[in-house]
């Protein structure tokens, strides 16, 4: 059996579990499964699956259950949420937390809350204003939304065609950059033909 014929054996007991439990996969559904089986292989995911149907669980088998068992970096938003928070308290925003402490789903979210000296500027202290940290819980859950979102769309893509994951900044890295992008600016304002 060749590797396509593999993956095509691990889709269809992906199928197969699903519809013991009752949930027939959707278009979409199948192309994550199949994302996943490659990018995790045939062999675990099949562990997963065999183990997942001798539990008698009544709930079908998402590809976020299998990346809970499988991928050390993988988190719940609540957890993120927790880490984030963490993070902050711990690191300020002068220099940004390393990708290692971060994972890439949260590196993403916090790409798309505006980066994070943003976050460290907008986040509020959730012992004090209970209303306030709600809010900004709302708007991470959008952003890690958006973030699980961007990771499955580059999933889908052949690994050297991926993205690269973005790391945060912290305001020493951003300061840095700062005078050569006005030096830039300063340049193209001069070069520029007059207007009239």
């Amino acid at each position: 059996m060749n590797t396509q014929e593999e993956i095509a054996s691990v889709l269809e007991t992906a199928v197969q579990a699903c519809a013991a439990c009752r949930h027939e996969l959707n278009d979409l559904e199948v192309t994550a499964w199949l994302a996943a089986i490659e990018a995790f292989g045939p062999t675990p995911t099949t562990k997963f699956l065999l183990n997942w149907v001798s539990t008698n669980s009544r709930k079908a088998p998402t590809v976020a259950d299998l990346r809970k068992a499988l991928d050390p970096t993988f988190v719940e938003e609540e957890t993120a949420l927790e880490r984030l928070y963490l993070l902050v308290c711990r690191v300020g925003p002068y220099d940004a937390p390393k990708l290692e402490a971060t994972g890439p789903m949260l590196s993403r979210a916090i790409e798309n809350m505006g980066g994070w000296a943003r976050i460290n500027e907008m986040m509020p202290d959730r012992g004090k204003d209970r209303f306030a940290w709600n809010a900004f819980a709302e708007r991470f859950a959008t952003a890690f939304g958006t973030a699980r979102t961007q990771e499955f769309q580059d999933s889908l893509l052949p690994p050297d065609r991926r993205p690269a994951l973005p790391t945060p900044k912290g305001l020493h890295e951003i300061s840095m950059r700062a005078p050569r992008a006005e030096a830039d600016l300063l340049l193209s304002d001069t070069t520029s033909a007059p207007r009239g």
